[in-house]
């Protein structure tokens, strides 16, 4: 049963999460554009990150055809005063956050279809150890029952 419901749980699982996440990314990516802004504080540090992700917000200012712009904005939790940043901003030209990256379907996928598989897992296994015990239960009331007939005759004693 493992052999074909762990890996049929994990590809139905990972598939559809990727494919979820592959159409959010398109929408999103439709629905959002970027501008290049300039910061005009420091961030504030939200510890020693710098491996890309936004951890804070300062106030940007950008400029696009409807004219100059601030607001505050996710921005790396390194950068400085003067750094230029991109931003994302929604149809009505507010701030938002980025759309996910191609890879982050992937990962989702991925990290779906192991869980489901490890969930698949532990329920098989957990109904493998209940029909085990509800047998071996079940054995052991019969060996009582007949151990209670030879008994008696290879001991002589009587029923208890």
């Amino acid at each position: 049963m493992l052999a074909v419901a762990l890996p049929m749980a994990a590809w139905i699982a990972g598939s559809a999460t990727y494919n979820h996440d592959s159409r959010l990314r398109q929408v999103q990516m439709a629905e959002r554009h970027s501008v290049t802004a300039r910061l005009l504080s420091d961030a504030q540090d939200g510890g020693d990150r710098t491996d890309g992700t936004l951890s804070s917000h300062a106030p940007v200012r950008w400029s696009d055809a409807r004219g100059t712009h601030a607001a505050p904005a996710p921005v790396g939790a390194w950068q400085q005063k003067g750094d230029t940043v991109t931003v994302w901003l929604d149809a009505h030209g507010h701030v938002t956050t980025p759309p996910p990256t191609s890879d982050s379907a992937a990962v989702a996928g991925v990290e779906m279809g192991f869980a489901a598989a490890a969930g698949t897992a532990l329920i098989v296994g957990g109904a493998w150890k209940g029909v085990r015990v509800r047998l071996d239960r079940r054995r052991f009331e019969q060996w009582d029952r007949e151990w209670e007939l030879v008994e008696r005759q290879w001991t002589g004693r009587r029923a208890r």
